[in-house]
């Protein structure tokens, strides 16, 4: 299955800081300090949303309709624009400031462009190796929608889009 066909997503949670904190005590928060936290985490997530979603509709038109179950001939001739797609997403995300308050946020987007970087790796070294090849790495991709990098990625915010990376 696609990444970018994901079919279930899980309702994004956020936690506060601990409730159990006082305002004096080491990591304590105030409800001001919690507020501005929440809507740092909420700016963050807004801003790396917009950017998965402008990139969805380019990795569909680049890939023929998202799609990865298409021939090693045809991943391979789609891949250098693809490629380009995902670079120029990694350049623009890098320059979104993560406020502290969203460091697991952030932490969880890592975690899976770490992994979709090894599946796009996957792919590439699969299709070059021949359509058997290929066809059997899209085959053993067919439970990654339960992959944990993916699940922990729609659990922190994330839109679905964001999984076009």
């Amino acid at each position: 299955m696609s990444r970018l066909l994901v079919a279930a997503a899980l309702s994004a949670t956020l936690a506060g800081c601990s409730s159990g904190s006082s305002p004096g005590a080491p990591g304590g928060t105030t409800p001001s300090s919690t507020a501005a936290d929440a809507a740092s985490v909420q700016t963050y997530l807004a801003a790396v949303n917009a950017l998965c979603d402008a990139l969805l509709p380019k990795v569909v038109a680049a890939t023929h309709g998202g799609r990865f179950d298409v021939p090693a001939h045809e991943f391979l001739a789609t891949w250098p624009a693809h490629r380009r797609l995902l670079e120029g997403f990694d350049r623009d995300l890098a320059t979104i400031t993560v406020p502290a308050a969203a460091a697991s946020e952030a932490a969880a987007l890592a975690a899976y462009v770490r992994f979709a970087k090894r599946i796009d790796t996957a792919r590439v070294t699969a299709a070059q190796e021949g359509e058997a090849a290929y066809a059997k790495e899209v085959r053993a991709e067919s439970g990654i929608a339960n992959d944990p990098a993916i699940i922990a990625l729609y659990a922190a915010g994330f839109n679905q889009s964001c999984t076009a990376r």
